[in-house]
């Protein structure tokens, strides 16, 4: 296919909003196919539609407002409110027209009229609830922001009804400017002194925030700084969402990064970086300023929830919630709502699974590394960069440049880097020998799909892999000159077999080895605990947590691409017999015959892996725990 390196960014996020609102070893055994998976699927209730939410509470009741549907007419910022955070009954919307003084002031005639309301955002002060919302036009940042407020959230209520109070803020398109941003994506925070502040922002030079009159929640008139709180440093900066909460000493400034409304392609992920002054700056786990394209990721997209972002977070009643949406894989990428929680480690924020847990076990493909055969370096995404960076080899440092994702995408899999959530490409489309192999956005979601980024995998000699283009003549991934040191570039040729063409992966951390098909079993010790089970039977089983289930790769040193596979909880590793069944075991890591305890590990190219023992093959997937 032909590759679109550089496209417009107007036409993109336009592209990307369309295609989402149009849609809006052997044979398993009959126990692991049984009905666990359909039955979780048939019990959970379905999470209801969603996209960029903000959730409070009113006494018995959680309320939740979100950003119109395009494809429903007169829903301007829908609303819904449950009990349980689960079950969701559906309100009217907010507005059933746009407000009168939108056009106008965006300069747009009625019938260029924006068909919903963006992001709002809702929040209580001064005995009333006060809504702040966006309207754009899409990929442009002709933006303005409004606030609307009500005494009660309760239909039933006499206090009850939305009255406009019109423009807070507005950004025009202003080419060169180096503070041109997007009025879209309010926050409404409050600081340790009781003062009210508004973040805002989406792509442009980044997340904003100004200081908000308590009194009426319009923009301060005295005090007028507009203070930088994000940037990538690398366009298109996709960066938007903010959400602002205290905890502690700190302010945890909560940010969506990459690309929404791409349906089930999109990459959205949800980054964090904390500050002891609301106004900033905010740096992230590293040390690294969010200024500088700094970022601690708190939860990005798996299993049935690709895309999870528009984080927004909510305390009450002592608990701290996360809220934010995801399109369903499950069903055609709708757009739907997760709850989730809040917890705090060592100053720092981890999210819980969604009250209304996932269909399927785990949490995504688990991360690898990959590295040549006869070198002790590995593949990286080169300097940590984002789009055009070139991938290479370098010292193994540990980092989230070095740990790559596989995700079967139908007819090839792509190869996506921790650090920038981009994906292996052949640069440009360029597919000769000699062949950059570069990183870029995933280009999926375009009609024609884009082969330039997608790749086969196939066993090479002694457990190693050779890693080809999908593009006619299925050229492989090649160490530049034939060598594996550090600084070496990774470019495609057609296959020769050579020494230079051959890879190996290393499941990074804590993994479980699952049930190629069934969403609810995974590999796990028979009646185990922690430091015993010595030869007890290892089989799949139903995903719990109490249970030793999790595994570790190392590599055994050598030529060959071998691993011992060691669980967890019991310091025991998998193994086969020496004879007669070929039933999986764990031993001691001081038993002998270590062949019986040595695998190999090769990717598919339909997203499961080929794990073989000297005995035994077995089809699993890696997930992450």
């Amino acid at each position: 296919m032909i590759k679109l390196q550089k496209l417009n960014r107007a036409w993109i996020l336009a592209l990307a909003g369309a295609l989402v609102w149009s849609g809006a070893a052997g044979a398993p055994s009959a126990a692991d196919t049984a009905a666990p998976r359909e039955a979780a699927a048939a019990t959970r209730p379905t999470d209801p539609i969603a996209h960029d939410p903000t959730m409070v509470k009113q006494g018995d009741w959680y309320y939740v407002v979100i950003t119109g549907d395009a494809g429903r007419p007169n829903t301007y910022l829908p609303m819904k409110r449950s009990k349980d955070l689960v079950n969701w009954t559906e309100l009217d919307p907010v507005f059933t027209s746009l407000p009168s003084w939108v056009l106008p002031t965006l300069g747009v005639p009625a019938a260029q009229a924006p068909k919903d309301l963006w992001a709002p955002d809702l929040s209580f002060w001064g005995g009333e609830w006060r809504l702040y919302y966006s309207v754009s036009q899409f990929g442009r940042n002709n933006s303005v922001i409004g606030l609307a407020t009500t005494k009660s959230l309760d239909p039933a209520s006499k206090d009850f009804g939305w009255v406009d109070r019109g423009l807070v803020l507005q950004s025009k398109p202003t080419p060169g400017d180096p503070n041109e941003f997007n009025a879209i994506d309010p926050d409404l925070s409050v600081d340790a002194q009781g003062r009210q502040w508004l973040s805002f922002g989406s792509f442009w030079t980044g997340i904003k925030l100004r200081r908000v009159n308590n009194a009426t929640g319009l923009l301060s008139t005295s005090n007028t700084t507009l203070h930088n709180l994000v940037n990538r440093q690398a366009p298109p900066n996709a960066v938007e969402g903010p959400s602002i909460i205290r905890h502690g000493r700190y302010y945890y400034l909560f940010v969506a990064f990459d690309f929404c409304c791409r349906s089930v392609n999109s990459d959205y992920r949800v980054m964090v970086g904390r500050s002891t002054r609301i106004t900033g700056p905010y740096v992230d786990r590293a040390g690294r300023s969010l200024l500088q394209g700094g970022g601690t990721e708190v939860l990005r997209g798996y299993n049935e929830f690709i895309g999870t972002g528009h984080p927004d977070v909510y305390s009450a009643g002592g608990v701290d919630y996360f809220v934010n949406h995801y399109y369903d894989a499950t069903d055609n990428g709708a757009p739907r709502l997760n709850v989730r929680t809040l917890s705090w480690r060592g100053g720092w924020p981890e999210v819980s699974d969604p009250l209304n847990p996932s269909r399927s076990i785990g949490h995504g493909e688990a991360y690898v590394t990959i590295s040549p055969r006869g070198g002790n370096t590995v593949v990286e995404n080169n300097r940590c960069g984002f789009e055009g960076a070139n991938i290479g080899l370098w010292t193994n440092l540990g980092n989230a440049c070095q740990q790559w994702q596989i995700s079967d995408q139908g007819n090839g899999s792509r190869i996506l880097n921790r650090y920038s959530n981009k994906v292996a490409e052949v640069a440009g489309c360029n597919n000769v020998d000699g062949g950059n192999v570069a990183q870029w956005g995933w280009l999926g979601f375009l009609p024609a799909g884009n082969d330039c980024q997608r790749w086969n995998f196939a066993p090479a000699r002694d457990g190693y892999t050779s890693i080809s283009s999908v593009l006619p003549g299925a050229r492989v991934w090649t160490a530049a000159g034939g060598t594996t040191t550090a600084g070496t570039n990774i470019e495609i040729r057609t296959a020769t077999g050579a020494t230079s063409q051959q890879f190996r992966f290393s499941p990074v951390g804590r993994v479980l080895l699952a049930h190629p098909t069934n969403g609810q079993r995974t590999l796990g010790v028979v009646s185990c605990r922690a430091a015993t089970g010595q030869g007890r039977q290892v089989e799949h089983q139903a995903r719990s947590t109490r249970a030793c289930q999790e595994w570790r790769f190392r590599h055994v040193a050598g030529t060959a691409a071998r691993y011992t596979v060691t669980n967890t909880a019991s310091g025991l590793q998998l193994a086969t017999r020496r004879t007669g069944s070929r039933q999986l075991r764990v031993v001691r890591p001081t038993s002998r015959n270590r062949d019986l305890r040595t695998w190999t590990l090769i990717p598919t190219s339909d997203g499961t892996w080929t794990l073989s023992g000297s005995r035994r093959t077995q089809t699993i997937k890696l997930l992450l725990p």
